[in-house]
């Protein structure tokens, strides 16, 4: 059972460049982009299956997760 998680921005560095990337369900959002080297603080929005989320969202089969990065500027 996974998930599909779809990073954009900067944080398509933590997954090597790729736009999606796939995820075991029944692990939290903060669990899974944690693994892959992502500090959970630097994602602004979890969409998912287009409605937001937070970042303890419980991951479910087919779940299809957009992640948003901070923007900073100055």
């Amino acid at each position: 059972m996974t998930a599909t998680l779809h990073p954009f921005g900067i944080l398509k560095t933590y997954t090597d460049g790729q736009s999606d990337v796939t995820a075991s369900a029944g692990r939290t959002v903060r669990e899974v982009v944690t693994e892959f080297g992502m500090p959970p603080e630097i994602i602004a929005l979890v969409l998912v299956n287009d409605e937001p989320q937070t970042r303890d969202y419980c991951l479910q089969n087919g779940d299809d997760v957009k992640l948003i990065a901070v923007v900073g500027g100055g």
